[in-house]
């Protein structure tokens, strides 16, 4: 699942995870469009439990140019 689709998928979970990261909702907001930081990968991963793969972000426009993180 992207991060768009777990986001939209049940209301509260674009400020349950800006909260997590000490972010404004607008912030989280904007990785629907720019993708999730480079630094943020494996913390949203965990975050979702896995239901947003890092697969999955790297696809997202910010990261497709990276690799995974280490």
């Amino acid at each position: 699942m992207n991060l768009i689709a777990w986001l939209e998928d049940e209301k509260g979970r674009s400020a349950a995870l800006a909260a997590h990261f000490a972010l404004t909702a607008s912030a989280v907001s904007q990785w629907k469009s720019n993708g999730v930081p480079r630094d943020k990968l494996k913390a949203v991963r965990d975050f979702t439990g896995g239901a947003v793969s890092l697969e999955e972000m790297l696809t997202e426009p910010a990261a497709a140019d990276s690799e995974l993180p280490a």
